[in-house]
């Protein structure tokens, strides 16, 4: 018999309380426990574990075992089940899989296989910080399929007793949640978990489970992302900054002081997580003919080599256009296969297509194949391949109404209905298209996602958003209900970027249009901030592929992380937008007016970037400005200079006030500033900074770490957090503000202790 702390105690309730029925007792003792699991009385007994041990072993149903087993037994979360369910739901591993490669941005780079890099990140959290993997890649770049197979590889490993837990795979791509217990309950019900969503913290604790969230901004497109931002940020400081987690993401920009931010709300918990992003890279040509060559692929396209079926596909694709590398993306090179493979089988000697974008040609292909399957009893078909494209940009439509990415067959079968209504279809043939509707190229079932029948998506994102910006672009055109329209769901970058190439291709007759009502729709105020985004993603996507847009309108929009490189517009008015994290490098624009905008970090290049005409009152309307290495400068005089340079017009009284041209910052000054923006991007992804961090991370091993580390002290911008372990007594350092706040500091009205800080800087 053992004695235990009140620490563990604690600790042990909350564990048991996350697996009892809820609102029955936990009757806790020193030496013991007793509480009501799915209609049963459980009594378990705490044992000495062995020396060094944590927590106790725990003698249940005659059986002793270490704490961690306990809680995966069978009378517990019955992790064994939970691994057979995933193995059957996974199904078989694809024979003509190529594994992709990622690579993590820590201060020394991990590159390699993705089954080996997110495990290997995993494995090495800073001390008493929750791991967070944060995985990013475009649509196609194949994150879904790499995190599918490390799931079922775990799960197959975990059955064969060579590994100790199973990753949680939650899909939160197409669906209509808001939140992410929400999510992690569907996907427990629909493996038949013996736990709920209220043990997954525990569980992740242990590092029993790593849960794995695919398609994050996904859940980040409802209401702008709050509840999301909101549930992540809770789930983590519930996890006492110990296990790992994983989440994908589409979007390459992203905002990670929000979690940041929001876990200063929990800051009586012992909240603590580092955020490791992780790219996954495109296929290199090596890993193509890889693929090409797997169930030799290469022959079936009637090539002597893969080389030689690669450099087909480029030229069928590609030819007369930079786009080849688009192959690169396991998407496009598997979709290009099955087309001209499907083509090879049926006598053709080429894909004949117009010279289009390669999805348009991939999506006309398949199209011209549905035409031919959808036909009557007199063989004639339903369908033209322009009515074909129509009725699959009806089913965008209907999905983006609803907000989510999925219908049931019955849904479709009734849009097939109205759509054949619309174009004139017969009676018999309106039964028969009705009927095999549900079974289109395009869709796939997504089985088991609860109870009901199966629902129906896009098998893919590119044609999901081939769709749906088809339906924006010809929705705003004609003016119908825009404010409504733009207060959905969140465009995602894969529709705006599909949107802005729609809107090139169709430039004479589209533009002036989308742009007329982009800038007398309605912003109505529940949906504002959803509207705002979506305006912003659409216009970003329009500037970046049409230059010189005359009488350039942009109203009401909010423009966050685009990049809008190298764009060229001229006499731009802008009224009531805000650009936060804007990418303005080698861009040249003139503006001739502004009215209620702002700025916020605008990345520039001095040299190369032209910002004419944009007048802007320096702390006010411009908060920052980001230079092209991607430090923000905030210090008046810094940005004035840089302002100068690139053509923005300061107030008469700013420049009076400016001190003169020749006063800089010591060499001393601008070091320490230089180590204190490098630490202040570290605290966005780690809430607490241990002593291992700082120093992988190139900080406190610097010479003015010291005198940073000082005068963060000295102005109470540091605190410092205990850790309760045996032996020594580590300490943790949380910055008392969130890095933003204390960046703006520099140039800013701010907190005293900021101010005095930078003014401490500044005088060095």
């Amino acid at each position: 018999m053992t004695t235990l702390n009140e620490r563990i105690l604690t600790e042990l309730r909350t564990d048991l309380v996350s697996f009892a029925d809820t609102h029955s007792p936990v009757v806790l003792e020193s030496d013991g426990a007793m509480w009501t699991q799915q209609g049963r009385t459980l009594e378990a007994t705490f044992r000495r574990g062995q020396v060094g041990a944590a927590y106790p072993d725990v003698q249940l149903n005659g059986a002793t075992q270490p704490y961690a087993t306990f809680l995966a037994s069978d009378e517990m979360a019955n992790l064994a089940a939970l691994a057979e369910s995933i193995s059957l739901a996974f199904g078989e591993e694809p024979e003509n899989y190529v594994e992709p490669k990622a690579r993590s941005d820590e201060s020394s780079p991990k590159e390699g296989q993705a089954r080996e890099v997110v495990p290997d990140l995993l494995e090495h959290p800073s001390f008493g910080s929750t791991r967070v993997v944060f995985l990013r890649g475009a649509a196609g770049a194949g994150k879904t399929v790499a995190l599918r197979r490390l799931v079922r590889r775990q799960a197959q490993a975990y059955l064969d007793h060579k590994a100790t837990f199973l990753y949680l795979y939650v899909d939160a791509q197409a669906r209509y949640l808001a939140r992410l217990d929400d999510a992690v309950a569907l996907v427990l019900q629909d493996l038949n978990a013996h736990f709920t969503y209220r043990a997954l913290a525990t569980l992740t604790r242990h590092r029993l489970v790593v849960p794995i969230v695919d398609g994050f901004d996904e859940l980040l497109g409802a209401g702008g992302g709050a509840e999301a931002i909101h549930a992540l940020t809770l789930f983590l400081t519930r996890l006492d900054g110990r296990g790992a987690m994983v989440v994908s993401s589409r979007s390459t920009y992203f905002d990670f002081g929000r979690i940041r931010t929001q876990a200063d709300h929990y800051r009586s918990s012992d909240a603590n997580f580092e955020i490791v992003p992780v790219e996954l890279l495109p296929w290199t040509e090596h890993e193509m003919c890889s693929y090409l060559a797997s169930d030799g692929l290469y022959r079936k396209l009637g090539a002597g080599t893969p080389r030689e079926a690669l450099d087909g596909l480029k030229q069928t694709y590609f030819a007369g256009t930079d786009e080849a590398s688009l192959l690169s993306t396991p998407f496009f090179l598997t979709a290009a296969v099955d087309v001209a493979r499907q083509h090879a089988e049926e006598g053709g000697d080429t894909v004949e297509t117009p010279a289009r974008r390669p999805i348009g040609r991939i999506i006309e292909n398949f199209v011209r194949r549905e035409v031919g399957k959808f036909r009557n009893t007199g063989d004639e078909p339903i369908l033209s391949e322009h009515d074909h494209q129509g009725f699959l940009r009806m089913l965008a439509e209907e999905m983006w109404w609803q907000e989510r990415r999925e219908l049931d067959r019955e849904s479709v079968e009734t849009i097939a209905e109205l759509f054949a209504e619309k174009v004139g279809m017969s009676d018999r043939d309106l039964r028969a298209f009705a009927a095999r509707a549900s079974s289109y190229a395009f869709l796939s079932a997504r089985e088991g996602q609860g109870p009901g029948p199966a629902l129906l998506a896009f098998s893919h994102e590119y044609y999901y958003a081939f769709f749906v910006a088809g339906f924006l672009a010809q929705s705003l055109c004609t003016g119908d209900d825009v404010g409504g329209l733009l207060g959905r769901t969140e465009v995602s970058p894969t529709v705006a970027e599909e949107f802005g190439e729609q809107v090139l291709e169709n430039r004479e007759t589209w533009l002036a249009g989308i742009l007329g009502a982009l800038a007398t729709r309605p912003v109505p105020v529940p949906e504002r901030e959803t509207n705002r985004g979506n305006a912003g993603a659409l216009y970003a996507a329009v500037l970046a592929k049409c230059p010189c847009i005359k009488d350039l309108h942009l109203v009401e929009a909010s423009f966050v992380g685009v990049d809008l490189r190298s764009t060229v517009q001229q006499n731009v008015a802008l009224t009531g937008c805000d650009f936060i994290d804007v990418d303005f490098r080698a861009a040249d624009w003139s503006f001739i007016t502004s009215s209620k905008c702002s700025f916020t970090r605008p990345r520039v290049d001095p040299a190369t970037t032209r910002l004419n005409g944009l007048r802007l009152a320096v702390g006010i309307d411009l908060n920052g400005i980001a230079s092209d290495e991607g430090r923000a400068e905030y210090d008046p005089r810094k940005v004035q200079r840089i302002c100068t340079q690139i053509g923005i017009q300061l107030p008469a009284e700013e420049l009076a006030d400016t001190e003169p041209e020749g006063v800089k910052y010591s060499a001393r000054s601008e070091q320490t500033i230089e180590l204190l923006h490098k630490l202040l991007r570290i605290a966005e992804r780690t809430y607490y900074l241990s002593d291992d961090v700082l120093n992988r991370r190139g900080v406190s091993n610097r010479p003015q770490w010291a005198n940073l580390e000082s005068l963060l002290r000295d102005h109470d911008l540091l605190e410092e957090k205990a850790v309760q372990k045996s032996g020594t007594q580590p300490l943790l350092l949380r910055l008392a503000f969130p890095p933003n706040v204390i960046a703006e500091g520099e140039g800013t009205a701010a907190d005293p202790r900021i101010r005095g800080f930078w003014q401490a800087i500044k005088h060095l």
